[in-house]
């Protein structure tokens, strides 16, 4: 008996209504019987909705006696209307109703008592055990909607958009505990490699945190002996089983003096944080610290992702090596160098410790003792937007040299450099497995000027030196 075509389209239809059914009441019985297929839907409904900068609460250090000093450091990053979080003193200052400080900085809180906990480190400060205090203080604001805390000094300077970029990699309804190490070897070595320095600041995941408030209190009394508030905040979370993902966009800047190399040679993740800036010279010449880092964000506020990247790219014509730090400077070696040689950071900086013997958990190299041999720097001098997509960078020599060179290949004749690019938007796979970007010399118009253009790299494109 031959079937017609509206019976046909009858059980087909039947068919699918059944499977659907079965799919409903399969979903249901997993769904009140198994907790961990609860979890999983919960934990991927939530990943797939972007993290913004809404979803993270602040908890930053800072005392009556510093804050005067430390704010100005905050006003460069934080973003009112969307910023949220506190910053924790031990006493109000005396300006705190200030309407113009009111409008650019976060609210202030004040710290609970913490005489009740034992501090036996000798020549340490009592006030750390205050500042560990302050991720159960955080919590304990009851914001809603969060999915980080981030903690770190009044001084901490957050890249905010590179945080929630570098945040979005993980799930937040796990339990993360991100952030980095010292930069020096000895000081990891005491405190531990698998601890995030305070300085640098580290997100921890708002489950694991509140997890972290409930237990703080009973394990801050355990470790007396102790010297920093991150000691003790790792500590605790080590009883929580918890571990540190490492993150190198984390910065505690345990180093002083110059620290253009350290900036010229960051890795390709986006930077995430600055600390300890006020002990450093200025990152620009003939500039405070403040202003310096007011400079530097003209260009984080055009291409955050992009700021501080280092791209290496060789000219053909004279065999120059040319490094480019996005937002900040360009250099230029007269000669062709590896790029493995060109990424290492030039140690322009100084130990920590004056007179101490220092190995820095750094990839270095020494800055060559003769002047006229060394690289030439250009550094920035403004970032234009209005031909957007393209962003034209222009950075000038600033430091004068006085040293002799043939004029017609020496880059030391040259008054600007000109970088084309475009906005990078990094996606979740390209931050989780970040590439460097290729730049091309472009041919010359002009004697004094250099212009480049920095693009993707294509799949085979090597970076290398031209032969």
């Amino acid at each position: 008996m031959s079937i017609t075509p509206f019976r046909s389209f009858t059980i087909l239809a039947f068919s699918f209504i059944v499977c659907i059914l079965l799919y409903f009441i399969v979903s249901l019985i997993l769904l009140y019987t198994n907790p961990d297929f609860t979890n999983l839907l919960v934990s991927s409904s939530h990943f797939s909705t972007p993290t913004c900068l809404e979803h993270i609460v602040f908890g930053l250090a800072s005392s009556k006696s510093s804050w005067t000093k430390q704010k100005d450091f905050v006003k460069l990053w934080w973003k009112p209307n969307k910023t949220r979080g506190c910053v924790f003193v031990d006493s109000l200052p005396i300006d705190i109703n200030s309407t113009h400080d009111n409008i650019s900085l976060p609210p202030m809180c004040l710290s609970s008592n913490t005489s009740q906990f034992r501090y036996t480190y000798k020549h340490g400060y009592r006030s750390f055990i205050r500042m560990a205090r302050i991720v159960s203080e955080t919590v304990d604001l009851n914001y809603s909607n969060v999915r980080w805390f981030v903690f770190g000094d009044a001084r901490t300077i957050f890249f905010a958009e590179n945080l929630v970029k570098t945040l979005s990699k993980y799930d937040h309804n796990l339990w993360y505990y991100i952030g980095s190490n010292s930069e020096i070897y000895e000081q990891s070595r005491v405190d531990s490699f698998d601890m995030a320095v305070w300085g640098a600041g580290f997100a921890i995941s708002a489950p694991l945190a509140r997890t972290l408030a409930k237990v703080l209190d009973s394990c801050l009394g355990r470790y007396p002996h102790l010297y920093g508030s991150d000691g003790r905040i790792y500590a605790c979370l080590a009883e929580l089983g918890v571990g540190l993902t490492l993150e190198r966009g984390f910065h505690q800047v345990d180093v002083r003096g110059n620290i253009f190399g350290f900036l010229a040679a960051h890795p390709t993740t986006p930077i995430v944080s600055l600390s300890h800036l006020d002990e450093v010279d200025p990152i620009f010449p003939n500039k405070s610290v403040i202003n310096s880092l007011h400079h530097l964000f003209k260009s984080t506020t055009i291409d955050s992702e992009r700021i501080l990247q280092q791209t290496v790219c060789y000219d053909r014509w004279f065999f120059w090596t040319i490094s480019v730090s996005w937002g900040y400077a360009v250099e230029i070696y007269n000669h062709h160098i590896h790029l493995s040689d060109v990424l290492r950071m030039q140690e322009t900086f100084n130990p920590l410790k004056k007179g101490a013997a220092t190995n820095y958990l750094l990839s270095t190299r020494p800055v060559h003792p003769d002047p006229c041999r060394r690289s030439s720097v250009f550094f920035l001098d403004r970032v234009d937007d209005s031909k957007m997509p393209m962003i034209i960078g222009r950075y000038r020599r600033i430091l004068p040299e006085n040293c002799s060179f043939d004029p017609m290949t020496t880059p030391k004749k040259l008054n600007e450099i000109v970088v084309f690019s475009r906005k990078l938007n990094l996606g979740i796979n390209q931050l989780r497995a970040p590439r460097r970007q290729c730049c091309d010399v472009l041919p010359p118009k002009d004697v004094s000027k250099l212009e480049l253009s920095i693009r993707e790299c294509r799949d085979d494109e090597l970076i290398k030196l031209h032969k």
